[in-house]
């Protein structure tokens, strides 16, 4: 096997995905050699060494490439080498460039590269790379490219970075106690690594895999089964070297690569699906539970509520319990209510469930009541804060795509006046022309899709599970 992987723009996305899955899960990969085909898109946090050979000219994607490995997630200290000739005028320019970005680095984190295209929206960086191969040698042109580079990225960023901003850092008090609120939900809801484990063990072996336990709370994958890996919505390599259900030891200090096995993971997620199609008629006839807190039997309905936008995209989506009586009455079971119970025993359904006619139409109910009593609340939680971002969004996009096609029809001027001349420009007054009127365009599509996202409502609940809970007393007696 190859230890040197490549993307470039003749990869195709699939292909492109299926490398960066080698490259960060098989340890005889070890050099990726690539493009701007992968500035964007891919997760290469498992690297921690980068050399830039060729360093663009848009300023934006100078250190987007080191975004690829300089992310969450990373633990080693990452490095950059940007290869730049210093005895030359553009390698001067970049330099500067860079020695300030390193200064401002240190205030302002990696936002700083989020905005550093616009910051140098009225004295491009490409202009001053010209002026400086064209004339560098005069001391006003260095002088003034100093001048612009260290106000640009100096002075001018605090405010792109405040004007850029698309939510708030400052919480009041009622949004403080919302937010404690929901970690508490959340922590009652999570998956204890045991559960996820003992879980995807049993299921990835029905699959047919092999997964064996290692050191350090480590196992390794020895092989995938293929059906497994085409049931997966992400890249699935053959082999894992290292897996872990335990958070704590995704980077062990021998600085071997550990993937957390856990809701999310492609792999975890496509025997998840795969185990679930192969089961679905068992899923289907739910179960029964046994719980010392009911004193009657009752319906556990696990829900699904999601806000959809206009354009039919999910917005929020969380997942709910609730509790229906045999009165038909309808009431929130808590965010883990199963913890309180326990498997009933075999041949208990058969047992009681046709004794209890009122089960019929439970879930009906319970569908009805959320309807009428939850999802509203959910929406009204959920589109404040959605409508403030969009807003914002769509402020930044049409002064962005509105300034560029300002700028193309300003050079399509410049363009048909050399024309006229009978000189040639370096773009001719028609491309220019078409690039902006192309960009309008793309504004009004782009508007037509905020209003639409800015359309929200709630989707009719979807139930996925069912359990009918009994009590201790309704257990039936056996003789």
């Amino acid at each position: 096997m190859s230890r040197v992987k490549a993307i470039h723009g003749g990869v195709r996305r699939a292909e492109r995905r299926q490398i960066t899955e080698e490259f960060t899960k098989n340890r005889h990969v070890l050099i990726l050699l690539a493009t701007d085909a992968a500035g964007e898109g891919l997760n290469l946090q498992v690297a921690h060494l980068m050399i830039n050979y060729d360093l663009p000219w848009n300023p934006n994607r100078i250190e987007q490439r080191f975004g690829r490995i300089h992310r969450i997630g990373q633990e080693e200290v990452c490095r950059l080498w940007n290869l730049v000739a210093s005895n030359t005028r553009e390698g001067e320019v970049f330099t500067r460039l860079l020695e300030k970005l390193d200064q401002m680095r240190e205030t302002y984190g990696g936002k700083v590269f989020d905005v550093l295209g616009e910051a140098f929206a009225e004295t491009p960086l490409r202009d001053l790379l010209l002026d400086a191969i064209q004339y560098g040698e005069q001391p006003a042109v260095k002088g003034r490219m100093h001048e612009v580079i260290d106000s640009t990225v100096g002075d001018g960023l605090k405010s792109l970075l405040d004007e850029r901003a698309l939510a708030s850092e400052h919480l009041s008090d009622a949004d403080l106690r919302a937010l404690r609120a929901t970690m508490d939900d959340a922590h009652a809801r999570r998956l204890e690594p045991h559960d996820i484990e003992s879980t995807f063990k049993d299921a990835f072996t029905r699959l047919g895999g092999r997964i064996v336990k290692r050191a350090q709370g480590r196992h390794e994958i020895a092989h995938v089964p293929q059906h497994v890996r085409s049931a997966g919505d992400g890249p699935i390599s053959i082999k894992y070297d290292h897996v872990t259900f335990d958070l704590g030891r995704v980077q062990p200090d021998d600085r071997a690569r550990t993937d957390l096995l856990a809701p999310g993971h492609p792999l975890h997620d496509a025997v998840m699906a795969e185990t679930i199609r192969n089961l679905k008629n068992a899923l289907n006839r739910g179960t029964v539970l046994i719980s010392a807190s009911l004193d009657a039997p009752h319906l556990l309905v696990g829900v699904v509520e999601e806000v959809v936008d206009g354009a039919g995209e999910s917005v929020a989506r969380r997942f709910s319990y609730a509790y229906v009586d045999s009165r038909g009455t309808v009431h929130p079971a808590g965010p883990a209510p199963y913890l309180d119970c326990a498997a009933a025993p075999d041949g208990t359904a058969s047992d009681v469930v046709h004794g209890l006619p009122w089960l019929a139409d439970a879930e009906s109910k319970a569908t009805s009541w959320i309807i009428a009593n939850r999802l509203p609340g959910y929406l009204a939680e959920v589109q404040p804060r959605r409508l403030a971002e969009l807003t914002k969004t769509r402020d930044l996009v049409t002064k962005r795509l509105t300034s560029e096609s300002e700028r193309l029809l300003l050079d399509a001027t410049a363009a048909s006046e050399k024309e006229r001349r009978g000189e040639k420009p370096k773009e001719s007054a028609e491309s220019l022309h078409r690039k902006a009127v192309e960009l309008d365009v793309r504004l009004r599509k782009r508007l037509e899709l905020l209003d639409q996202q800015q359309q929200m409502s709630t989707k009719p609940p979807q139930i996925l599970t069912a359990a009918l809970v009994l009590s201790v007393s309704d257990l039936p007696s056996r003789e």
